[in-house]
């Protein structure tokens, strides 16, 4: 199955990459992009009311028919590039950028996605003084700290981040069992490690991960995690050195670079900051989940590589003729 799922988003990169591509039809893949996400909090909204009979993914409220992780990551691709639409209007007016943006901004309070909340809090301000000249980068981010520090004092949203930061206080190798999110992260990630030194060049293969740290976990050499599935090492890099080596990883890092400096030479360009604010999601919250695969139905980094980015055409001057 996910070798079938990567085979389609290489396809899609070949054909993004080749077909010409038009601005309408860069607009419409966007709005397709914000309207899937308002379509979704709707029904979340009905569902968690119990309008509609189904139910929330994982039993979650308000998340509707998408994982909270991936919800909250969308949310937040969604939230930077309304920032720099709001400015450019380009695509749409800034009433339903502002509009989309609090609906959006509101949902992503009161889901438990911790990775999108903390992404959006390290990425926008840096959005905002990129985008936004002169005294108004100021007063925005001071607004957008305020109110992150308004959030804080709700003890629901309290109670949640300081829960993670107690996990990460609490996280100790040599338990019997480690259930906390983020416990069971850092054993991802010191497993991938292991398997890494274990296998420097080539990995232990693609879609070994999961069986290589069972075994490590038959052998005592990591806790075991009863009823819980670790395909990945709950890190992007991590999980590229483990499953394909150092080949793997210098390939992997290759292509980041290489995409991310052309992204970045052209980033006036709308497609451009959308593709940008997904890439630099994709760089930051691969740290602390395995983006690479895994959340099988999150945006691709493929889909993104097939936008028209960094664009030059050498016109050749005409060869003069002899006279």
């Amino acid at each position: 199955m996910k070798v079938a799922e990567a085979t389609s988003y290489g396809i899609l990169a070949f054909i993004g990459a080749t077909l010409p591509w038009k601005t309408r039809w860069i607009k419409l893949l966007i709005r397709l992009f914000l309207s899937g996400l308002l379509i979704n909090e709707f029904l979340a909204v009905m569902m968690t009311w119990g309008v509609f009979p189904w139910k929330n993914t994982s039993g979650i409220n308000y998340t509707g028919f998408c994982g909270h992780i991936f919800l909250s990551l969308a949310i937040a691709h969604a939230l930077l590039w309304l920032t720099w639409d709001f400015r450019q209007q380009w695509n749409l007016p800034r009433w339903a950028n502002l509009f989309a943006g609090l609906l959006l901004f509101a949902q992503l309070l009161v889901i438990h996605g911790r990775s999108g909340q903390l992404l959006l809090v390290m990425l926008l301000p840096i959005a905002i003084f990129m985008l936004y000249p002169g005294r108004w980068r100021y007063w925005i981010t001071m607004v957008f700290a305020l109110a992150v520090f308004g959030l804080f004092t709700m003890p629901t949203i309290r109670s949640y981040f300081m829960r993670g930061f107690h996990e990460l206080l609490i996280f100790n190798l040599n338990q019997a069992a480690i259930y906390s999110s983020w416990g069971i992260r850092l054993l991802a990630m010191i497993g991938g490690v292991m398997m890494f030194f274990a296998h420097p060049f080539f990995g232990v293969g693609t879609g070994d991960f999961y069986s290589a740290i069972l075994k490590m976990q038959a052998a005592h050499q990591i806790p075991a995690t009863p009823g819980f599935i670790m395909n990945t090492a709950a890190n992007s890099y991590i999980s590229e050195a483990a499953s394909l080596g150092i080949v793997g990883l210098g390939l992997f890092l290759w292509f980041l670079w290489s995409l991310g400096r052309e992204m970045w030479r052209s980033r006036d360009l709308p497609q451009n900051w959308f593709a940008l604010t997904y890439f630099s999601i994709y760089l930051i919250g691969g740290l602390f989940d395995g983006l690479s695969w895994g959340y099988a139905d999150a945006i691709t980094i493929a889909l993104m590589a097939g936008l028209p980015l960094h664009q030059r055409s050498v016109i050749e001057p005409a060869e003069l003729s002899a006279p």
